[in-house]
């Protein structure tokens, strides 16, 4: 396969990057960190998210230590922690493991509540999600995992709240998902492949601003060259395109309090 130019834009940061074999591996390469790297390296990638399969596998918080050993001394890779509502023990406490999060350096999280067996409602997950809100963590969720009206009330409950929706599926016009992103200014969506819909991106930057979106990769699960062509002949303008690609994330990770 041939090598993708330098993208178009000052720089490309992916939000969504996963890393850690599946349970039953596929053929190719595994997906692991050395594998992630040369995939940055052959799209010019500048950085990338980084989550870890083993968190939604085996435990969640182990899962994170796994992440943290395995990219430790990689400042390119930045890690997002698998969070739940009960918090890693002894405490159980959500805001504590958010603390001791941020006193490691990460300033991403994600979760999955379907393989762990969670509600995001705010009955369920309100400890945490006032947590996040506090100190204006991004929370990464997959479309897949997740019950869209859970996500709606998570929102209204906490309308500090800031989450990025991951592979949202390629239906055209979202009825669903736009709904949400007019309701709540602080959700953002993941420009994956999977989201590669003919001139959604420059319609969705018109009506909403080019601030709501940070694109993505889908690696190891989409051929990463698809993923820089959509963003690059997506037609955004130059200012669109520059948000889109790094710096909405940027701006995010900048303005997580400590």
């Amino acid at each position: 396969m041939a090598e993708p130019e330098a993208p178009a834009c000052g720089r490309l940061v992916a939000c969504d990057a996963l890393v850690g074999a599946p349970l039953v591996p596929g053929p190719g390469p595994v997906p692991d960190v050395a594998d992630l790297e040369a995939e940055m390296t052959r799209l010019h990638l500048s950085a990338a998210v980084v989550r870890h399969r083993a968190c939604r596998q085996t435990s969640a918080h182990l899962g994170n230590d796994i992440l943290m050993d395995e990219i430790a001394g990689k400042p390119h890779l930045r890690p997002a922690w698998f969070v739940t509502p009960d918090g890693r023990e002894p405490e159980f406490d959500p805001a504590v493991t958010l603390a001791q999060m941020l006193a490691a350096g990460v300033r991403w999280a994600w979760t999955d509540p379907a393989s762990q067996g969670f509600s995001l409602q705010p009955w369920c997950s309100g400890p945490l999600l006032a947590a996040l809100s506090e100190h204006r963590v991004p929370l990464l969720v997959d479309y897949a995992t997740i019950v869209l009206n859970d996500l709606h009330e998570a929102m209204a409950a906490f309308p500090a709240l800031r989450v990025v929706l991951l592979q949202v599926p390629r239906v055209g016009r979202n009825r669903l998902v736009e709904p949400l992103l007019a309701a709540h200014p602080e959700l953002y969506l993941g420009c994956a492949p999977s989201l590669s819909v003919h001139a959604y991106w420059p319609d969705l930057c018109r009506r909403f601003g080019s601030h709501r979106w940070l694109w993505g990769s889908h690696y190891p699960d989409a051929e990463g060259g698809a993923a820089v062509t959509g963003l690059l002949y997506a037609g955004l303008t130059p200012q669109a395109l520059e948000d889109i690609a790094h710096g909405n994330l940027e701006r995010l990770q900048a303005e997580v309090r400590a």
